[in-house]
Formats: structure tokens, C-alpha cells, sequence
């Protein structure tokens, strides 16, 4: 804060500045942390200027090779010349994921099935759910894929079950979460009173449940994971009261890919006769699957009687078109506490399933033309693969002196060292093309492996760049780099409103033409 200002206060407010400097004087180490933390600060944001002027730049490579536009043209520019540089575009940026380069991102990737989606969409593409009476073809669409997921994730939990489940295609994970958490906000408010929300769900759930917390105002108590990265149990017991909406679990955390103890945690939320959420964004295509295979997967769907609510994502391992996943729901009487309707606008009546109103048909067309195209077969097939692939490189990791594997995961691998910056071997990586996820508390790495890694040759190939990352950072220990200072800092700063305050400058760089 400047230094003239912080005098205007003072003047303004003696007493208080006071009783901070009496504070200040009876401890003086946390005078001394006080310090410390400003200097970190003005540090990381000294560095963090540098690397986001890189970043901004990455962000916005076509400014020197396209034109931009800052206003509307003065006359409209030949539909042939708009066409061309969309496919240049798109053929720079097909490069870095084709090859096997990225974690998660891109799911499928094979040139036959993604022109088929697109003829999919393309076929509908003037479609809106919004208007049932024109496109009922959305309705037949979404309400099988609907119904399609459930069965999938209710397999041997009886009809009983499987007839009573619902729920909505929505834009994504973070929207399938914001709706749940919405819902159960209303639904405890309206059956049990709750005036003061809370939910409770372990540190790795998704930043989805962060966001939900702040857009609708429910406290968010958080729990501590255990040795392996699950949720403790004991811990989230001891989080539960008499405001508590809901119970949050991950099949798998994104993280570190590992699934929390979905049936002990679902049970202590149906003592409670509370609503208990399984994220599986990541996990609802691939756990099921990977069960037939014959690999150990906790319960985690409705097979558990106090899993109330799932989130899936279609356009992960459902290998659908960006844009579309789905919430589900144990019955309707829960779903209704999602829509909204307003009966008395001179528009005339108006009601929406999901937040937006007008919705892209064409993307539900395109997730119910993957799924019936996939088949149980071929989902069956796709996890077998990634998981052959996750089986190889999470054995030749271990291999790896300096790298250790973090939790029991099957196909999100987090890899972490005690003896080298990880965040210097990510760097590595990165020069070579790669693209990981970089995480911290613990600091460590992460590669979410898709169809794209289980081509031949992938595999193999990352285990070498992985080892030579390794051999270069362990050789050049005093090497800074560019990014990893800041994954560091950023991991360990205390005043965390510095992280954000860097992350906002980023998303101002992408908005900016």
C-alpha cells in the first residue's frame, strides 16, 4: 500500500494503528513474519510480471500473423478467406495435443471420430433445447443420454433404482457441481429450515465446490485427505451439523487421481438424513469399465443407497464434443429443487432445467451420437487401453530413483521427488513439448492419460523424456528456469490473495485484444 496513504489512515484512525503496533512489539516474530511475507510478495510479483508477459505473448500468437479486430469490419470479408485462417489456426494447434504431448484435454482425438461428431452437430446446429416445440429431437436426445449414464453408473442396483433416476445435460463439470450444490442449497432450506448453509468435502475435490461456495453463498468446511490422499473419514464425521447440506466425495480427485471413501462417507451422510454428492466427472466413463476389467474400484455410484447426486462429464471419457455432461439425481423430488420457473412475467410462462436458457442442440445431438456409436464395447475397450497405459508408466516411474508415486491412482498419475524441484522437472517437459499439470500440497505433477497417450510408441516415449527431465534437472541443480520459481512460491505463499491477484492479471491477458 503506498506509504502516503497508510499516513492518511493513521492520522485518521490512531487508536487502531496503536493497538497494531503494541501487537507488533509484544511479538515480534510475527512482526518478522509480517516482513518476510512483503518481500515474498513484492518477489512473486516482480517474477510473476515477467512470466505472464511470456505468457501473454504465447496467449495471443496470431497477432503478428492475422489481422485483428478491434471493431466490426466495414464490409463483411469472403466467407473463403474466414475459412482459411480457421484451418491455419487449427492445424498450429492441432500439433500440440495430437501427439500425446497433454494430460487430459483432449480425450479421444481420432481424426474419424471427431468428424463425426462434428457432422453430428453440424446437423443440428440451429437446434435449442429452449424451444421443446421445435426441436423435440433435443428432448429425445438429452433424455437418453440421461438415462444411458444412470443405467451405467446404477449397474446392479435393481430397477427400483434405475427407474427413479434423473437429472439434466448441462455445459460441463463445474456446471453439473454449481447445479447440485444449488439444489441442495434450496432443498435443505425448504424441507429442514437451514438458514446458514454448509457443505463438507475433502481439500482435492474440484475448484467447482470453491466456486458453488462463493456464487451461492454456502460455507465450505474442508477436510483433510489421509496418507494415501483420500478423505478422512473421522474428519469429515466431525464436519458435519445441523447447517451441512450436503457431503462431497471424488471417484477420482483430480489431483492425484485416487477415489475417496465414497461408501464409508455416503453412510455417515444418510445417518444424518443429508444428501451425499459423488464428483465423477473424471471417473463415471472409465470406473465402471475398469471394475469389468478386473481392476480393484471402490464403490462410489448408486449402488451406495446414500449417494443422492453424480456429476459425469460426456465430454471427458464419454468422448462427446466440448460442452456437455450431466447431473443425476437418486429422484425427481431432488431435481426439482434445480429448476427454475417464473409464472408471472408478461412474457408468459418461462421455466429452464440448467442456468442457461437457449442451449447449443447441436452438442447434445453430437454427446448422444458418441455414446450410442461407443457402446458398452467400445468404452469397455478405451478403458482397457488407458489403463494398460497407466499400468506401464506408473511401474516404470517407480523406477525412477528420484520420482515416487503419490496415492493408489489408476489412470491420473501424480508423481512428486524428495530430492529434486518438481516443478523444474515439469519445465523440462514442457520445453519438449509436453504439457502437465502442475500441483501443489503436496508439490508434485500430474498427467491425466487418455486414448491420445495410449497410442504406440506414447507411453515409451514419455518414460524417456520423463528420465532425461530427471537426469537434467538433478545435474543442473542450480538452474532456475522460468515457471518453476513461481509454481514454488506460489505453493508455499501464505497471503494467498497474491496467487489470485496473479491469476486475474492472467485471465485480464486473455480478454485482451
Amino acid at each position: 500500500m503506498d506509504p502516503e496513504i497508510i499516513a492518511e489512515y493513521q492520522k485518521k484512525f490512531p487508536e487502531v494503528f496503536s493497538i497494531v503496533e503494541g501487537i507488533l512489539e509484544r511479538f515480534p516474530e510475527l512482526d518478522k513474519l509480517l516482513k518476510s511475507q512483503g518481500a515474498v510478495k513484492e518477489q512473486i510479483e516482480a517474477q510473476s510480471k515477467q512470466v505472464l508477459e511470456a505468457v501473454a505473448k504465447d496467449m495471443k500468437p496470431y497477432r503478428d500473423q492475422f489481422e485483428t479486430f478491434r471493431q466490426l469490419p466495414a464490409e463483411g470479408r469472403a466467407r473463403a478467406d474466414v475459412l482459411k485462417e480457421l484451418k491455419t489456426m487449427q492445424q498450429a494447434e492441432i500439433k500440440k495435443w495430437k501427439e500425446g504431448y497433454v494430460s487430459g484435454a483432449v480425450y479421444h482425438g481420432d481424426n474419424s471420430h471427431i468428424e463425426y461428431l462434428n457432422e453430428a452437430y453440424a446437423i443440428h446446429s440451429q437446434s435449442n433445447p429452449l424451444h421443446t416445440d421445435l426441436w423435440p429431437s433435443a428432448s429425445k436426445f438429452e433424455a437418453e443420454v440421461i438415462s444411458m449414464v444412470g443405467r451405467m453408473l446404477s449397474e446392479g442396483a435393481g430397477e427400483s433404482v434405475q427407474s427413479e433416476l434423473c437429472g439434466s445435460v448441462t455445459s460441463g463439470g463445474s456446471e453439473s457441481i454449481l447445479l447440485a450444490m444449488k439444489t441442495y442449497r434450496d432443498m435443505a432450506e425448504a424441507e429442514r429450515g437451514v438458514k446458514n448453509p454448509e457443505m463438507v468435502a475433502p481439500v482435492t475435490a474440484h475448484a467447482a465446490f470453491d466456486k458453488a461456495a462463493q456464487y451461492f453463498k454456502i460455507k465450505l468446511r474442508k477436510v483433510p485427505v489421509d496418507g494415501s490422499f483420500r478423505a478422512d473419514v473421522n474428519a469429515v464425521k466431525k464436519a458435519i451439523n445441523g447447517n451441512t447440506v450436503v457431503v462431497i466425495g471424488s471417484a477420482p480427485a483430480f489431483p492425484h487421481g485416487v477415489v475417496d471413501p465414497i461408501e464409508e462417507m455416503s453412510e455417515l451422510a444418510r445417518a444424518k438424513n443429508i444428501p451425499f454428492h459423488t464428483d465423477a466427472c473424471l471417473g463415471g466413463f472409465v470406473l465402471p469399465f475398469a471394475r469389468k476389467l478386473g481392476y480393484k474400484v471402490p464403490k462410489f455410484d448408486f449402488n451406495l443407497p446414500g449417494v443422492t447426486s453424480i456429476s459425469v462429464d460426456t465430454h471427458k471419457y464419454g468422448y462427446a464434443a466440448k460442452g456437455t455432461s450431466v447431473i443425476l439425481y437418486r429422484n425427481a423430488k431432488i431435481r426439482h429443487h434445480q429448476f427454475f420457473t417464473v409464472t408471472n412475467w408478461p412474457g408468459g410462462m418461462y421455466f429452464s432445467p440448467t442456468f442457461a436458457g437457449s442451449r447449443p442442440g447441436g452438442l447434445s445431438a453430437a454427446a448422444w451420437a458418441a455414446l450410442v456409436s461407443i457402446g458398452e464395447k467400445g468404452y469397455l475397450e478405451a478403458a482397457r487401453r488407458i489403463l494398460e497405459t497407466a499400468d506401464f508408466i506408473k511401474k516404470e516411474i517407480v523406477k525412477i530413483p528420484e520420482l515416487k508415486l503419490l496415492g493408489d491412482a489408476l489412470y491420473v498419475i501424480a508423481f512428486a521427488s524428495d530430492s529434486l524441484d518438481i516443478y523444474k522437472v515439469m519445465e523440462h517437459m514442457t520445453h519438449k513439448g509436453y504439457s502437465l499439470n502442475g500441483l501443489h500440497r503436496p508439490a508434485c505433477v500430474h498427467i491425466a492419460l487418455t486414448l491420445r497417450h495410449a497410442e504406440p510408441g506414447v507411453k515409451e516415449r514419455f518414460i524417456e523424456d520423463l528420465k532425461a527431465a530427471v537426469l537434467h534437472v538433478k545435474a543442473n541443480p542450480s538452474e532456475k528456469g522460468s515457471s518453476a520459481p513461481i509454481y514454488g512460491m506460489a505453493a508455499t505463499l501464505p497471503v494467498r490473495s497474491v496467487v489470485g491477484d496473479i491469476l486475474k492479471t492472467y485471465m485480464d491477458a486473455y480478454y485482451k485484444v
